[in-house]
């Protein structure tokens, strides 16, 4: 005869940290795949604006990367060992391992596609000015007489006290410098090896809503597949390509044509992702009644993070602000300084929206008890 095992709420037994994990995965997933389509846009149009925001994005997947994954460990009793998984575990049926090995290739695949963009003296995407010593690689243009330091990492196509500028001043810029333009492959090749890398960051992204562990036991309703894959898969896509954009338009201190094509673009997955959350809300207890009280918990108990933070803050106003940024732009109703605040605020907004929709999921959800047969 069966007994059920009962258990507590998702949040109590994970905590806040695998929330933020999951969140900081899904956007570094998406900001590589949506740089990638901006990189090869770039080189198939020869526009350096769109080249920009893939350089941006890439750097965004490593800041994702970088503050993702270490917050689990943490998380973990034995972190050393969970580092270790890509080596120690074979069970490719398992999202853990899948996700283990997908991290891995994506750390590495982030990595070597901003380094080749980002450094080196004939970096992709980075027009010179006719005037010799001015940076034209984003950023304020600054004149140097060819010395060290900031001025001199913004005059050979950097942004002055970017990460140019902070490589320079930890003695750095010349060694990034040389391993880009020792290593980088020709422009084709470059591409099909981002392609390959975008693999696994599809993987990754895929990985940010299986990781709320909606395996075969289906034990917790809220996390229904076929809900909850749409809404992750599109806004980490949105919320990746959003902050890329807004990077790219504060550091190049204007909103371009190519750079309102991108906003245009991530405000159209933010608007999937916003509708994929309202199937959620509205078909999903219809689908698994099982998931009607945890939908019930993001409408009352968790309204203000869900409906308040997630939904209008995270994905209605950034919406508006893409959207209208770049409107505004085309029929000069805004000013420069305007769309660029609106693109810098968007890409705030959706990062906290992002963070509070993955914590309601583990707030608001629910574990159903697990058989187990005597």
């Amino acid at each position: 005869m069966p007994i059920e095992v009962p258990f507590g709420l998702p949040i109590d037994e994970w905590g806040w940290k695998v929330g933020v994990y999951i969140a900081m995965i899904g956007i570094a997933g998406g900001a590589y795949l949506t740089a990638y389509a901006a990189d090869v846009l770039s080189w198939n149009r020869g526009d350096n604006e769109y080249g920009r925001v893939a350089k941006y994005g890439y750097l965004v997947g490593l800041g994702g990367l970088a503050i993702g994954p270490p917050i689990l460990l943490s998380h973990l009793a034995t972190p050393f060992r969970a580092m270790m998984l890509p080596l120690t575990m074979t069970n490719f049926g398992s999202w853990m391992t899948i996700g283990a090995y997908m991290l891995m290739g994506f750390g590495l695949g982030t990595t070597v596609m901003f380094i080749w963009l980002a450094f080196g003296k004939e970096r992709p995407h980075s027009p010179t000015s006719g005037a010799e010593g001015v940076a034209a690689d984003g950023g304020k243009d600054v004149a140097t007489d060819g010395g060290s330091g900031p001025a001199r990492a913004a005059a050979e196509g950097g942004t002055a006290g970017g990460f140019r500028g902070v490589a320079d001043r930890v003695g750095l810029l010349d060694q990034l410098d040389a391993l880009a333009d020792y290593t980088r492959p020709s422009e084709p090749l470059r591409l099909a090896i981002g392609a390959v890398f975008g693999i696994f960051a599809a993987g990754v992204l895929v990985y940010s809503a299986m990781a709320y562990g909606s395996g075969m036991t289906e034990r917790v309703a809220l996390w229904d597949k076929t809900f909850l894959l749409p809404v992750q898969l599109l806004s980490g896509l949105g919320v990746g390509l959003a902050v890329s954009t807004g990077m790219a338009a504060v550091a190049d201190r204007s909103v371009g044509r190519s750079i309102q094509h991108c906003g245009l673009a991530a405000a159209g997955l933010l608007a999937g992702a916003l509708l994929a959350v309202l199937a959620t809300v509205l078909l999903l207890p219809g689908q698994a009644p099982a998931a009607e009280p945890a939908v019930e918990n993001m409408l009352s108990t968790y309204a203000v993070e869900f409906i308040g933070i997630a939904v209008v803050a995270g994905l209605v106003v950034p919406i508006a602000l893409l959207a209208g940024g770049a409107i505004g732009r085309r029929q000069d109703a805004l000013s420069a300084n305007a769309a660029v605040g609106a693109y810098a605020a968007a890409a705030v907004l959706v990062v906290v929206g992002k963070l509070a929709l993955a914590l309601v999921y583990l707030l608001a959800a629910e574990f159903t008890p697990m058989p187990i047969p005597l």
